[in-house]
């Protein structure tokens, strides 16, 4: 019986000794990423087939190169364009050593999987070809070898074997249980951008074997993601995409040096051993030399397991030992709990004082709402106008239905709305600048089609309908009422951390996408974040302009509570924006009482996440624009460590 009780000890007893190890730069490879920057640049479209052209193109130029082999961590088990599969085909079999990947797919109405290898033409002129494919531990890290199946080989086992491994030799040994011996953190093994490899100097290549894979690593709402957490992930925040993982096993098995775990026997007679000399000698001692013997008993067992991972490239579940088996290790954690706790208590008292002394401060009345009857609408072509669904200071929105009775909505502008032309002219900027964009990230409304006439004063902009607020995309036009954040949380008042995470996660991605064009958005507020297809988009884009220049102001607009205390003009603001929604979707709070806490926050059920979560929400609101998240990734970031630490518990 092996001691596997508590997996979050057995695995950070595999994770910790990586801390201690040097770093090593493979030299054997190169990994050639199909990363964002190779989409944009190879003008390829996301999600869908890469033209087999430019694989062709890749590997004549490897072949030249007398590159020693490739292996393409890419699945052509569908067909493609017949030109492209041609060129394709005659690519692999010129250079000779071409591994393929395969992949695993469920068996329609069986509890099963099948393999899809790679098509036929593609097959027959590899030197191999074995199954693309990685197995997470229960808290989404990669450990452990991926095998195989009986009658299939991995993917990297197959290029060790052109390789002539000495361990494929043996192919009795295929299926035993191997873990990953990391040389690194994320970017270890070196790599090249897909569209910079066409174009390396001449012998860039030579003698290398290259790996060739991956995607991009933005994350989209329920969307697979290339990106893995390996050790490293714990202290640097990095992930690992696949084709660097698939890259790290083939160099394990290339070098024969793979991680085993100890017995079952054996670590069984550790346990024992510890028991044995932990629980009767520390009661022969005073409780101030047992904690000393304790200590100094933890760190030898540490050291033990990083020198058996790096000396003898075994390790075994060390921390069951050093962290649950010697008693006054336990009574330590127990006092260091407590006093944490403590600690936290009088933060949040703190806190909570701050925010009553801030709230009384800075409370005021409510902005007064400007209720106008909606008008009679232009005539949109190929559109029919059902019923104005919405309308603020700068339009109205309209439920909208085209010739084919595909719901849409339509925003109309009219000039004879402004007291002057300036915002009417500005919120047709704002619509130029955003539009061109608009259709290249999941978390932005996509805007259809603009119109134009001046002649009749008006503007207006097509956009994809939002979702019903109680039925979804099913929309009735007599009762439809389109589903934003604001009227989420009139419904249920707050949301929980998880979906705040989601909807964080999801929104500073469109926010660094927007930033990235040098944009930005100047009113992130609840009702600005509308639902399609239950995705959070950002919303009435009228004030989108660019990101203002040092020493310029922009136009002070936006929304009172939500607006950055130095104004809007900067990524830095949006961001005080988004934090402020996060912190009125998380609390049940309007934006005026930040930075208050729930009264009731000790019943709340997720205390201590709500606490983290609002650590997070600090950072983003500070006064002083420098102390803020300096980008939406950072700030994404940071949310991405929170579920990841989060994920495993409620799991």
């Amino acid at each position: 019986m092996s001691f596997s009780a508590g997996d979050g000890l057995v695995h950070a007893s595999y994770d910790i000794p990586f801390a201690f190890g040097s770093k090593v730069v493979p030299d054997e490879v190169i990994i050639v990423e199909m990363d964002e920057q190779s989409y944009t640049e190879l003008t390829q479209v996301y999600g869908q087939m890469w033209n087999r052209s430019l694989h062709a193109r890749l590997l004549d130029r490897l072949r030249t190169d007398a590159s020693k082999m490739v292996v393409m961590d890419i699945v052509l088990a569908d067909p493609g364009p017949e030109k492209g599969d041609q060129e394709l085909a005659k690519a692999i079999k010129n250079h000779g050593r071409i591994v393929l990947a395969a992949d695993r797919t469920r068996i329609p109405g069986v509890a099963g999987e099948q393999t899809r290898p790679p098509r036929d033409e593609f097959r027959g002129a590899a030197a191999s070809w074995g199954i693309a494919r990685v197995e997470p531990d229960t808290d989404g890290a990669l450990r452990k070898h991926y095998p195989g199946t009986e009658l299939t080989v991995s993917l990297a086992w197959a290029a060790a074997e052109v390789a002539h491994a000495p361990i494929t030799k043996r192919p009795a040994e295929r299926r035993k249980d191997r873990w990953l011996l990391y040389y690194g953190p994320y970017g270890t093994i070196r790599s090249v951008p897909y569209w910079e490899a066409l174009d390396k100097p001449p012998g860039f290549f030579k003698g290398k074997i290259v790996f060739v894979g991956g995607k991009p690593r933005t994350r989209f709402l329920g969307e697979e993601v290339d990106e893995f957490r390996t050790p490293y992930s714990l202290w640097d925040g990095q992930y690992s995409s696949g084709v660097e993982i698939v890259a790290t096993m083939f160099l394990n098995l290339l070098r024969g040096e793979w991680l085993t775990r100890l017995s079952p026997f054996k670590e069984t007679c550790l346990v024992l051993l510890t028991a044995l000399l932990f629980g009767y000698g520390l009661t022969s001692v005073r409780p101030l030399a047992g904690a000393g013997l304790a200590f100094l008993g933890f760190l030898g067992i540490a050291l033990l397991a990083t020198v058996l991972v790096w000396q003898c490239h075994v390790w075994f579940s060390w921390l069951i030992m050093a962290g649950v088996q010697i008693p006054c290790a336990f009574l330590w954690s127990v006092l260091a709990y407590t006093i944490s706790l403590y600690r936290e208590k009088a933060e949040v008292e703190k806190e909570l004082a701050t925010s009553r002394g801030a709230l009384e401060a800075v409370r005021a009345s409510p902005p007064t709402l400007v209720v106008r009857q909606p008008g009679s609408a232009p005539t949109i072509a190929n559109y029919t106008l059902v019923r104005c669904v919405g309308e603020g200071a700068f339009g109205q929105v309209w439920l909208a239905k085209n010739t084919i009775g595909i719901f849409h909505a339509v925003k109309i502008v009219s000039r004879f709305s402004f007291e002057d032309a300036g915002p009417y002219e500005r919120e047709f900027r704002g619509i130029q600048k955003y539009m061109p964009i608009s259709l290249n990230h999941p978390s932005l409304v996509p805007i259809l089609h603009v119109g134009r006439n001046d002649e009749a004063g008006y503007f207006y902009s097509i956009m994809e309908a939002a979702d019903d607020e109680i039925s979804g995309q099913k929309i009735d036009p007599n009762t439809y009422s389109p589903r934003t954040l604001s009227k989420d949380l009139q419904r249920r008042e707050k949301l929980s951390v998880a979906e705040c995470l989601s909807l964080g996660l999801a929104l500073t991605t469109a926010l660094e996408f927007l930033h990235q064009k040098q944009l930005i958005h100047r009113d992130i507020k609840p009702s600005n974040i509308i639902f399609i297809n239950g995705v959070p988009k950002l919303a009435d884009i009228g004030l989108v302009t660019d990101i203002s220049r040092k020493g310029e102001e922009a136009t002070q607009v936006g929304t009172k509570w939500y607006m950055a205390p130095e104004g809007p003009g900067t990524p830095a603001a949006d961001l005080y924006s988004l934090g402020k929604v996060i912190y009125v979707a998380s609390m049940g709070k309007g934006a005026d009482e930040f930075p208050l806490l729930p009264t009731q926050l000790d019943e709340r059920t997720h205390r201590d996440e709500l606490i983290q979560l609002n650590r997070i929400i600090l950072k983003a609101c500070e006064e002083e624009p420098h102390k803020r998240y300096q980008s939406a990734a950072e700030m994404h970031a940071q949310l991405l460590r929170l579920e990841s630490r989060l994920r495993p518990r409620r799991g």
